[in-house]
């Protein structure tokens, strides 16, 4: 920490405002490094240090600014707090991601900032970003017309992306996304991104655009699964601006579905469901039956969480569009199929407290995944063995337990290693239990080994 001599009084007056603490304030900038994937110990010392003029390091001034903003109910900016250096906007930092400004830009920023040494400079997952206005019934942007006789950059460029997507997705959907982050981080870097500067032809500019679209979406999902929560929130918001650029209504309602999934999972669960709605009135008229069901299935999963009953009506028309869909329901973003619905009809249920429904459900959905989902159906299985144990069948969760260590080695995901955080403090209170305790010391094996690399779509 660096510091400084003059007492802030910026942040002392925000205390005040919020009333609160110089411990309330650190547990709840502990609570949002958590949801930020980071183990943060701050306590009221290290904020009375804040107050007496030290600063410290990013990512905690926008984490900071983030707790006070939901708490007063207005923006707090992170230079308001006093806590970084005085006149330095954090938006005018080197590479800092623009607020506004092109998808192309925007992905420059980012793909700089998402390098490991400057990570923190992308700040906290923000609420406020979310209630930026967007407007889903406003016709979206076509490609900027461009003059000149156009690049070298053809179809047959579009045509790579497209592959590379496609390969990218099944890895992520097999080994995880820490097996694909970085790889995706470079080629977006490297190739993408200056296909997207060249002087395009129209028709090509706005298929590598969509292309490009849903490379971003499949980066913002990569450090979704790796909890880097703001990076995600950024690549997604990013992914939507290009898919604008493009005139790509089904590019862009996906970019706010996975903004809706990230919000839910982060129990954010108002925002979650304004996205999924605005996902829809954009999109859903736009978008083959798979993905009609894939854009209702999030509505009613966070309409659940939120108590509306008209959740049901969204799951029979996602089941509907499934059952109209002809030919594959899988496609690199956006696949969609019996066992994705099932398994939004078990979040459903057990938003609802209808346990043995989710218990039912999930089932369905392990029994029509695809084998080479194996993230996917990983994840599923610890959802079923937690639901399992919360009716009180401990054999059967042991059981299911047992087939997610399985898998658990071959992929690399921050999901699963939060699923393996939650068995063993789930069964804890029943080591006594033979079939318990020998779980408990497969799982503290599997948390030392190295995980190990296996053969090669995933409902992102």
């Amino acid at each position: 920490m660096r510091s400084a001599r003059t007492p802030n009084q910026d942040l002392r007056s925000l205390l005040d405002q919020a009333g609160w603490s110089g411990a309330r304030l650190a547990r709840e900038v502990n609570a949002l490094g958590g949801e930020q994937g980071a183990a943060l110990h701050y306590d009221r010392t290290s904020v009375a240090h804040w107050l007496a003029g030290s600063r410290p390091r990013p990512p905690v001034p926008a984490l900071v600014a983030e707790a006070l903003s939901r708490h007063l109910g207005r923006p707090v900016r992170p230079q308001d707090t006093g806590l970084t250096a005085r006149g330095q906007d954090p938006g005018d930092l080197p590479g800092a991601p623009p607020g506004e400004g092109s998808g192309v830009d925007r992905l420059d920023h980012l793909l700089r900032l998402t390098d490991r040494r400057t990570a923190s400079l992308l700040g906290a997952y923000s609420l406020g970003t979310l209630t930026a206005p967007h407007r889903p019934t406003a016709p979206v942007r076509g490609p900027a017309p461009r003059t000149g006789a156009g690049s070298a950059i053809g179809m047959a460029h579009v045509e790579s992306a497209r592959e590379l997507l496609d390969v990218l997705a099944r890895g992520d959907a097999v080994f995880g996304a820490g097996r694909i982050r970085q790889p995706l981080r470079r080629y977006l870097a490297t190739a993408v991104l200056p296909w997207l500067r060249a002087d395009l032809k129209p028709v090509v500019r706005g298929e590598l655009f969509s292309v490009a679209a849903r490379l971003t979406y499949l980066c913002a999902f990569a450090h979704f699964d790796t909890n880097h929560q703001a990076a995600a929130q950024h690549f997604y918001l990013t992914s939507a601006e290009l898919a604008r650029e493009a005139g790509d209504r089904v590019g862009y309602a996906l970019a706010l579905r996975g903004l809706s999934v990230q919000a839910h999972a982060l129990e954010h669960h108002a925002a979650a469901h304004r996205l999924a709605e605005q996902a829809v009135l954009v999109g859903v008229r736009h978008t083959p039956p798979h993905q009609q069901a894939f854009l209702l299935g999030q509505l009613a999963v966070t309409g659940a969480a939120l108590g509306d009953r008209g959740h049901v009506r969204h799951l029979v028309r996602a089941d509907k569009c499934l059952e109209s869909a002809s030919g594959s329901t899988t496609s690199p973003v956006g696949s969609f199929h019996l066992g994705s619905l099932a398994l939004q009809h078990a979040a459903a249920a057990r938003s609802q407290g209808r346990h043995r429904t989710a218990v039912e459900a999930l089932g369905r959905a392990l029994r029509h995944r695809p084998a080479d989902e194996r993230r996917s159906h990983a994840v599923c299985l610890a959802e079923l063995a937690e639901t399992q144990l919360t009716i009180g069948h401990l054999d059967q969760a042991c059981h299911t337990w047992h087939a997610f260590l399985d898998l658990y080695p071959h992929i690399s995901s921050a999901r699963a290693d939060d699923r393996l955080r939650a068995l063993t403090a789930r069964l804890r209170p029943h080591a006594g239990n033979r079939s318990a305790a020998i779980l408990l010391a497969r799982a503290r094996e599997a948390r030392r080994r190295p995980r190990t690399a296996g053969a090669l779509r995933s409902d992102h």
